[in-house]
């Protein structure tokens, strides 16, 4: 863990270059070898994502190093692929090693658009999920996009909660094709071979034999109903599937749907679930299967005004959205929120959304309280000064994941944690920042931003950690 603020500190005197005539802004998210950044085009006024990998990782810090021919596809594919519900591809362009001379940052830059939602699943609560209504609407888009990147005879192989994020107005954007295969190719269909994916969502052919192929639209149409599982009730079926996870098992004899929470799961939703499920591949239903399934056919009836209440519904329920976006009735709360409006008027953010878009982002937190564009729900506001916050923090997580697993910034704003979440782990970071320009004096706002690992298991720290007694005290609840 310490090598990476050593590494940081080599490179801590290059700069990121202009990248299609947008700026490299503040680093918004990203793990092992690559980081993703907001990026600004001063001229257009128009924003976007950078990410950038690491070409020419050391190997001391003990990530394998990238694949290049791998990147090269994925660039090729996503930049082929333009969908309503794939995150567009802008640009992409590759800064030499010998560029640092000049003070650059070496790596492969992709420009993306900007998902200014944020991750679909930040917003749901874990063991929770959404009303049935919205995962429909979701698994609709889900279904078109992935519909759609199938018909150019490619298979994405790497769906899961990470890669599922969300445009302004609440629409699904599919990202990530770091994994995807070409499995079709001038009307000449063959069979993938390479075992790869996240474990839950992961279709258990591929635990199959090595050497022994498989089709590549069947493993798709897996991880849709694992995906869709978690939209409806917020956690994963299984581990792994495979015979290593008891609840897998279970589920093959039957005995795991008698069980909360496959028991929440009723009717033409579970029926739909049962068939995306279906263990043998070439039993399982296809695509235009599941277009013409009853729970598919029957529109849902969510207003697109709706869909933010929706969404967060199970985090209002249960607290956590009195922590992510406190609001309070006292009148000087009143003239906090008026002082709100008038600066979201202003904003940088709001100028540009559309009504629909506002709303969204509004009613789902990801426009705060304070008018500033914050679409991490992990976050929490402490009634600590930021050197206070910063110590306290340290203390309680150094007693809580232990101190070996922490990485203290040296400007005392930002903690490195790695927590392990069953047999795998999450890595993130604390960032520490002053009280927005509206919240009262001497409160930190922090800002906890998952690097790598499920979101879900992220999400599930948060909960933990704003609810300890440890620091219940500190940590600002609104009333509403």
């Amino acid at each position: 863990m310490v090598s990476m603020d050593m590494d940081e500190g080599l490179r801590s005197t290059l700069r990121y270059p202009l990248i299609h005539g947008f700026r490299i802004g503040e680093e918004i998210g990203g793990g092992g070898c690559s980081k993703v950044f907001r990026a600004i085009h001063d001229e257009e006024s128009k924003v976007a994502a950078c990410k950038v990998i690491d070409l020419y990782l050391s190997p001391t810090l003990g990530y394998p190093p990238p694949n290049i021919k791998e990147l090269q596809k994925e660039v090729q594919v996503h930049k082929s692929l333009k969908s309503p519900y794939i995150l567009e591809f802008l640009h992409s362009e590759v800064v030499e090693r010998d560029k640092e001379r000049d003070g650059w940052v070496p790596g492969l830059y992709m420009l993306l658009e900007l998902a200014v939602g944020g991750d679909l699943f930040d917003k749901i609560a874990p063991d929770v999920g959404i009303p049935e209504d919205l995962a429909k609407f979701y698994f609709a888009q889900l279904v078109s996009g992935i519909d759609f990147v199938h018909s150019k005879g490619i298979a994405h192989r790497d769906l899961k909660p990470e890669n599922l994020l969300l445009a302004a107005n609440g629409n699904l954007k599919i990202s990530d094709f770091g994994l995807c295969a070409v499995f079709r190719h001038k009307g000449r269909e063959r069979l993938l071979s390479g075992r790869c994916g996240s474990l839950p969502y992961v279709a258990p052919e591929l635990g199959g034999p090595l050497g022994v192929g498989y089709a590549a639209e069947p493993v798709d149409i897996w991880g849709m109903g694992v995906v869709l599982y978690t939209l409806l009730v917020g956690n994963t079926p299984w581990d792994e599937p495979s015979s290593q996870s008891p609840e897998y098992n279970a589920y093959l004899t039957g005995e795991l749907l008698n069980y909360d929470p496959w028991t929440r799961i009723q009717g033409q939703a579970r029926a739909l679930l049962l068939a995306l499920l279906t263990v043998d591949p070439t039993q399982r239903i296809k695509m235009e299967g599941i277009k013409r399934h009853p729970w598919c056919m029957t529109p849902t009836q969510l207003q697109r005004e709706q869909i933010a209440d929706a969404l967060t519904q199970g985090m209002r329920s249960n607290g956590m959205m009195a922590i992510v976006d406190p609001t309070f009735n006292n009148q000087s709360s009143q003239a906090y929120i008026h002082a709100r409006s008038q600066r979201m008027m202003e904003s940088q953010w709001t100028s540009s959304l559309r009504p629909q878009e506002s709303q969204f982002l509004r009613g789902t937190g990801n426009i705060t309280q304070g008018g500033d564009f914050i679409n991490i729900s992990t976050r929490f506001w402490i009634n600590l000064s930021p050197r206070e916050a910063f110590v306290v923090l340290v203390t309680f997580l150094s007693k809580e994941v232990g101190k070996e697993n922490l990485v203290e910034g040296s400007e005392g704003t930002a903690i490195r944690v790695r927590k392990m979440a069953g047999q795998k782990t999450v890595q993130g970071t604390f960032y520490i920042r002053p009280n927005d320009s509206l919240s009262a004096e001497g409160q930190s706002l922090v800002i906890m931003q998952r690097g790598k690992g499920s979101i879900l298991h992220w999400k599930a720290f948060w909960w933990s950690i704003v609810r300890h007694s440890d620091l219940a005290s500190f940590v600002v609840r609104g009333d509403t």
